[in-house]
């Protein structure tokens, strides 16, 4: 939906490109130092991806940002680098448990609100402008994903709360991904100087 929701063509598009920094539970960064982060990645960050010809291009604070599946938006709340938007779904493939999206380093769009309902598709936001932060951190979208405890409040709800085993079971966001994805070797260029 992602590739479909920025009109980029399918069919010169490869594969989602990863640094390893960028996978679920990694404990290295991927940008600044590439030194050790202070907790285990609770997402991935989808930032580039390869064309036919290989050439990696990276997606932009223009990306738009389609929801994944049908939900009410549970919270909206800074984060380091934007906003976050957390969805709560509940569906037959989910065995009737709901789960949750988590849309980080994002721009909001209007009218999107804790209590609004939005369907498979809608386009909930854009990348956040990330030229300002201190890290130098190129835009990108962080996407966890994770069964909410029965225990969750969502209000006031702020980023540790998704490292906390009894609030949320955080999952592996690849899984969700219907398109071919590369993870680049730590040591390649494009990973080395981000």
């Amino acid at each position: 939906m992602l590739i479909e929701a920025n009109g980029l063509d399918r069919r010169n598009f490869q594969c989602w490109a990863f640094c390893p920094g960028m996978l679920f539970n990694s404990t290295d960064k991927w940008w600044g130092d590439h030194g050790k982060r202070d907790f285990p990645h609770e997402g991935i960050d989808f930032c580039m991806y390869k064309d036919l010809s290989g050439q990696l291009l990276r997606i932009d604070q223009k990306t738009r940002i389609p929801v994944m599946y049908d939900g009410f938006v549970r919270a909206v709340f800074r984060d380091y680098l934007g906003q976050a938007l957390i969805i709560e779904h509940e569906n037959a493939r989910s065995g009737g448990r709901s789960y949750l999206s988590v849309y980080a380093h994002t721009k909001p769009c209007d009218g999107v609100n804790p209590g609004t309902e939005v369907k498979e598709g809608d386009i909930i936001a854009t990348i956040a402008d990330t030229s300002r932060s201190k890290a130098k951190i190129l835009p990108h979208l962080h996407l966890s994903l994770g069964r909410p405890s029965p225990d969750l409040v969502y209000e006031p709800f702020v980023w540790n709360m998704m490292r906390d085993r009894e609030l949320v079971d955080l999952q592996d966001p690849m899984s969700a991904i219907d398109w071919p994805c590369q993870v680049m070797d730590p040591q390649h260029r494009f990973c080395h100087e981000l």
